[in-house]
């Protein structure tokens, strides 16, 4: 591309080399100059986790939707990432899911997943974007503010601190600055900084605790699965483990506790909170798989959605996205997928702008409006399922109960029926939208099954005899 076709300016800065600032500065790389990342780890050459990321010890899977949107900006990615080591799954027919109180069927669905670590999917990308020359990544780089306009109306940079922050701090100019830093986005209290409203947040709180450790699998003929994922049953229930293969032939297996129920982080706690699960496929699965690394931890406190598309009043030149917008409970691993979509909705909209008038002052609004509409599926997913839990904090919506007995029902329905698992699997991959739930057919499976639950058995429906 030539420069002529990069009408909005010479440079613009992202904030975080995440999975979703990568992205971003691929999709920024087609319409600026140069493109800067400034990410205040030290980038590992390897497949090594970054000390930023706690969470990047523990299992990540990419779902077809944000597989697609990753091809897109690189091409052949997906093909790559099998090649080196990722373990590519049919997410239904390869996937052993208790869920509801019930495993779900197994039909072949056609929808791929790719299951890794998530230092090894950086890593991948990293080597993908070092090709593209007008891409530069800026290790042990903290922004520590905003520069702006004299009317603050406008961000033209980031104040940065390199390295181990001894010098003094360096300004670097920006046409456009998007911060993809995830949770800990220091975005609301810059925003605040410059007489800006801080963006209202959804906040509930489901205080999750993770231990992960790799496993060596155990020898078993009859395993039919690759995936194996026990969800406990709300409310009784607060315990879920995952087994997950990863590169190098391993297992990742997860143990995860809801409501404050971490799981230990000792062998033995180990395997006793494996015994405890709903059901003891799990605990049979590794009780005689070798373990390669110590068990590693990680809280998750709260679900949280700043609402950017609501604010009437944003500097332009800025914009946030993925987890710095919205972080929703990662059981569901819906995260990286709903970020890869943020980013497609980026780029139609940059694509959608006349050429050599540079970004319309009113740019976020646009952006952050259609970002909330990726945001919206993964969302309801999570948060409807957190809210089975009577002790999840946060405000309920007076739809919730109803909802939740419906869609319960729905995922029971998975365990006998195809079409119903299928369209499921395709929501949570960001093929369908949630309102296929509500197809007349699958509300009719519902209903129909609830009539028959709730009629009486037959014995009980004769009339007493008459006393003569």
């Amino acid at each position: 591309m030539s420069e002529s076709d990069r009408q909005f300016g010479k440079h613009a800065i992202v904030i975080g080399g995440s999975i979703g600032g990568m992205l971003t500065a691929r999709v920024l790389s087609r319409h600026f100059d140069r493109v800067t990342i400034l990410e205040r780890d030290a980038v590992p050459d390897d497949s090594a986790p970054r000390k930023g990321v706690p969470q990047g010890y523990h299992v990540h899977v990419v779902f077809s939707g944000g597989m697609k949107v990753i091809d897109g900006l690189f091409p052949g990615f997906s093909d790559e990432l099998a090649v080196r080591g990722s373990v590519v799954c049919d997410f239904a027919k390869e996937l052993c899911w208790y869920h509801a109180g019930v495993w779900k069927a197994r039909p072949e669905s056609g929808l791929t997943s790719y299951w890794q670590t998530r230092p090894f999917l950086e890593a991948n990308l990293r080597r993908r974007l070092k090709s593209d020359t007008t891409i530069r990544i800026c290790s042990e780089h903290s922004v520590v503010g905003l520069l702006t306009d004299p009317g603050k109306t406008r961000i033209t940079g980031v104040e940065v601190r390199p390295g181990d922050g001894d010098g003094a701090n360096e300004r670097w100019e920006a046409e456009l600055v998007v911060d993809a830093s995830g949770r800990g986005s220091q975005t609301p209290k810059w925003l605040e900084s410059l007489n800006y409203q801080r963006p209202e947040e959804t906040i509930l709180e489901v205080n999750i605790g993770y231990a992960s450790r790799d496993y060596e699998p155990s020898h078993d003929d009859s395993r039919d699965w690759k995936i194996m994922a026990l969800y406990g049953t709300p409310p009784n229930s607060t315990r879920t483990g995952y087994i997950f293969p990863i590169e190098g032939g391993r297992w990742r297996v997860s143990e995860v506790g809801f409501l404050n129920d971490s799981p230990p982080n000792d062998d033995e706690g180990y395997l006793e909170f494996a015994q405890s699960l709903e059901r003891p496929d799990f605990y049979e699965a590794i009780k005689d798989a070798k373990p390669l690394t110590p068990v590693s931890t990680f809280k998750f406190p709260a679900d949280k959605w700043r609402h950017y598309e609501k604010m009437s009043r944003f500097p332009a030149g800025l914009l946030v996205i993925g987890d710095a917008i919205a972080t929703f409970n990662p059981v569901y691993g819906q995260g990286m997928s709903a970020c890869a979509l943020e980013v497609e909705e980026l780029r139609r909209l940059l694509e959608s702008c006349p050429e050599g008038n540079g970004i319309p002052a009113n740019f976020y609004r646009s952006f952050f409006r259609r970002a909330a509409k990726v945001i919206d599926v993964p969302w309801l997913l999570a948060t409807q399922s957190d809210f089975l839990y009577p002790q999840t904090q946060g405000k309920r919506l007076l739809h919730t109960n109803a909802l939740n007995w419906y869609l319960v029902r729905v995922l029971r329905l998975c365990s006998g029926n195809d079409r119903i698992t299928q369209t499921f699997y395709e929501i949570l991959h960001f093929i369908k939208k949630p309102t296929a739930f509500f197809h007349p057919s699958i509300v009719w499976a519902v209903m129909s099954r609830f009539i028959r639950m709730s009629q009486p058995p037959e014995s009980s429906k004769q009339r007493p005899a008459r006393i003569s």
